[in-house]
């Protein structure tokens, strides 16, 4: 629901929302200038008497003394050529500038209000705003969901460029959205007179004004003594009214004896007596009028200091909200038109769920697993199945004919179900299925997230509890990667005796050749052999080792040499495999030359493949990037953990570390004088202060060690690092990585923080294999 309500009221509100908050920030920046220009008053340095008269001096026909919530000090006057008004200096009471605002500002104001047509345009700017709140609402809710569970609401955002930013920008907005939008609403029914007026005291104003009127005769008049108008200066109540507490004073008409001094302050409205200088009566501001006073500020930002700001920012936000979710949906549009959810399938091919063969139930927070649920669902019908495809929310208790059920699901935040498959745990329980039944459960997600495929992990569970027979294990598939999905499509057709014929789209790719020009051997003594690899641009593109790679992408025209960064993946596929390989890159494009570093796997293809190479032959490979794996330019150190071939990223981004911040590199290896791969780099490093400090572990020295002892040792100055704000970058196999985790858990512990709380910060990333 959160999802339709967001979705279906973005579409024809974001257009408004954008003009109305671009106004908005246009107008804050008006009130920042005022706030930053108008004089700093402190309590007690003048009074309202004092001003006033200093006014009267300077402005004979002086009408109205008023601050402005900014702090800014006018004067309304008359003279012989018209009316003005003036900025005055509160402690000279001589004029700064003449104050009138921009027919630019006037115009915005208006237009920010109504859109310039009138209480038309009022009640479309209170319906937008209502509509800026639902958003704002239901999208707090979605991105509680999607960042799994309120206690994650601070972690770092994920996903596409567009995703990252719309989930990035309306956190920082959301509390500004919410105030502005909720006063907005107020104000609008303030305007339309849905709400009791907020009115300033009601008072009597005087009939008649004479001396036995004020509520005490000043101590300097005596008894019988003829009165009138006394100096500004010497009237009692305005020198009881500190400057900075005026919001207006209205001085009396000259010529009119009934008239009087009318003072408005920040608690209250009054009338004092020209003669005697007392109160002739004076009341408080309601509560009610005290609070709507304050709603309009904080809308307006007008004295409100960095609120003011905060607000403007919020402004000038929300349109890059706004234009990120619209492309965000049109992408899901453009996909949904080819693809479409379960619901808006077309049924013509599929049966029953009772008289189908074959069940598909998949689980999608977006489109992606649809679409390939679909193509494989057609492929199936294709072999003579009958099939029946649906959402895995609508499992049914039971499939009578069913001789094969396949579950296909992503995994939504913090290993959540996607929206079409929250109900299918608790339904399922109730599942059963004919004897002899087999399943699949199929899991899509993003080896980038720590809880990936985490939901199919749960439905693998369910089905394991439930005793079903498993046609293949688990399979995940990572960023939907083509090899990995037809490897899948070619077990399902062994099991199944069918020939399915499934034509995937190929991922376009940027191909380069690239030469072979120096390698350096390690580990041989210790059978476990290395080699650091270092390719320039191949000079004879003609011939290539591995065409199979033109066969498994798309590939475009030109092969120009790219451009990488260490940390980003270079994908090779060996000659006679369908299976790319990755390798993390030890080196950027302005080195000249592309660098890895690879061991040598027992049985591996690519790796056979790559250690046979000679220099001077040329292969062909294609970059893909890998931006979550690079130190971060906030982190006050860099605490680099890895084993083996995991240093070649590590020791990369160590030798540009130009600006010299603290980098602490742990590594382990199995023999020093065999497999100690980049001793002279790092050397160099230690010498020119790129690294503060190396430790070593070799697992086949006289005193064996690993890594994960290194960082028990140095427990706790890895704790005050951390503290401190360190990041940490982890390079090299999954068994290292999750017994590093561990050890690093065990000491984050005493400072009741865990790798995970890390991890959601953006302070722990790590390139596991």
């Amino acid at each position: 629901m959160s999802r339709l309500i967001h979705t279906w009221l973005a579409i024809p509100a974001t257009i408004f929302i954008i003009l109305i908050a671009l106004s908005g920030s246009i107008l804050s920046l008006e009130t920042l200038n005022e706030a930053a220009t108008a004089p700093k008053l402190s309590l007690g340095q003048t009074s309202v008497a004092t001003l006033a008269d200093k006014v009267k001096q300077g402005y004979p026909g002086a009408e109205q003394l008023t601050r402005t919530q900014n702090g800014l000090f006018l004067v309304a006057y008359s003279n012989d050529q018209g009316y003005g008004e003036d900025q005055i200096d509160p402690v000279t009471g001589l004029k700064v500038q003449a104050h009138q605002r921009s027919d630019l500002y006037n115009w915005m104001k208006s237009f920010h209000r109504s859109m310039q047509m009138g209480d038309a345009g009022r009640m479309l700017v209170a319906v937008v705003a209502f509509a800026l709140l639902a958003l704002s609402i239901s999208g707090l809710l979605l991105m509680v969901r999607r960042l799994g569970g309120i206690k994650h609401f601070f972690k770092l955002a994920k996903g596409s460029t567009s995703q990252k930013l719309h989930i990035e920008l309306s956190r920082f907005a959301l509390v500004g959205s919410l105030v502005l939008t909720t006063t907005a609403l107020y104000l609008s029914a303030a305007t339309f007179s849905l709400l009791p007026e907020a009115n300033t005291p009601d008072l009597a104003f005087p009939e008649s004004v004479s001396s036995d009127q004020a509520s005490l005769e000043p101590s300097f008049l005596e008894d019988g003594a003829n009165t009138q108008a006394l100096p500004i200066s010497h009237l009692l109540a305005l020198n009881e009214v500190d400057a900075s507490e005026l919001v207006s004073l209205e001085f009396p008409y000259a010529d009119d004896p009934s008239s009087v001094y009318t003072l408005e302050t920040q608690f209250g409205l009054g009338y004092i007596h020209p003669e005697t200088g007392h109160w002739l009566d004076f009341q408080l501001h309601s509560s009610f009028y005290q609070v709507s006073q304050f709603i309009s500020a904080l809308h307006t930002g007008e004295g409100m200091g960095l609120w003011t700001l905060f607000i403007g920012l919020t402004s000038l936000i929300l349109p890059i909200i706004g234009i990120t979710g619209i492309i965000i949906w049109v992408r899901k549009r453009i996909n949904s038109k080819a693809f479409g959810q379960a619901d808006s399938l077309n049924l013509q091919n599929y049966v029953p769920a009772q008289e189908a063969n074959i069940v598909i139930l998949a689980g999608s927070e977006g489109l992606s697993t649809w679409r390939f649920a679909q193509e494989f669902s057609q492929a199936l019908i294709t072999a003579g199945n009958k099939v029946h495809l649906n959402k895995m929310n609508q499992v049914e208790g039971h499939y009578t004919n069913a001789t094969h059920v396949f579950f296909m699901t992503s995994t939504y935040g913090e290993g959540q179900a996607p929206s079409s498959a929250s109900l299918f745990l608790e339904k399922a329980k109730d599942l059963s299925l004919p004897e002899g039944c087999q399943v699949n459960v199929l899991g899509f997600g993003d080896s980038q997230f720590t809880h990936f495929i985490g939901f199919a992990k749960q439905v693998d569970v369910l089905v394991a509890e439930k005793g079903f027979k498993q046609m293949l294990p688990l399979t995940a598939i990572d960023k939907f990667c083509q090899t990995s999905l037809e490897t899948w499509i070619e077990n399902v057709s062994t099991c199944l005796n069918q020939s399915l014929c499934l034509k995937l789209d190929k991922k376009k790719i940027s191909p380069f050749q690239m030469q072979l020009v120096e390698q350096s051997h390690y580990g041989d003594e210790v059978d476990a052999p290395v080699r650091i690899l270092r390719f320039k641009a191949a000079t004879d593109p003609e011939t290539v080792l591995n065409p199979a790679i033109d066969e498994a992408f798309a590939l475009s025209s030109d092969m120009p040499w790219p451009e990488f960064e260490v940390g980003d993946l270079v994908g090779i596929m060996p000659p006679g495999s369908d299976f790319v390989r990755y390798y993390s890159l030890a080196s950027c494009d302005q080195d000249g030359m592309l660098e890895i570093c690879v061991r040598k796997q027992v049985e591996g293809e690519c790796s056979g493949f790559l250690h046979g190479l000679k220099e001077g032959d040329s292969i062909q490979a294609f970059i893909q990037k890998k931006a979550s794996f690079r130190p971060a330019q906030d982190a006050s150190s860099v605490i680099m953990i890895g084993a083996g071939t995991g240093m070649a990223p590590l020791q990369g981004f160590i030798k540009q570390n130009e600006k010299q911040v603290p980098y602490y590199l742990y590594w382990g290896g199995r023999l020093q004088n065999s497999d100690f791969i980049y001793e002279d780099n790092l050397s160099q490093a230690l010498a020119t202060s790129k690294l503060k400090q190396l430790r070593l572990a070799f697992s086949r020295s006289t005193k064996p060690q690993y890594v994960q002892n290194l960082l028990t040792d140095d427990a706790k100055d890895i704790s005050k690092r951390i503290l401190e704000g360190a990041q940490i970058m982890v390079c090299g196999s999954k068994v290292m990585a999750d017994g590093v985790r561990t050890s690093l858990d065990k000491i984050l512990k005493q400072e009741q923080l865990s790798v995970s709380e890390l991890e959601q910060a953006g302070r722990y990333v790590q390139d596991v294999y």
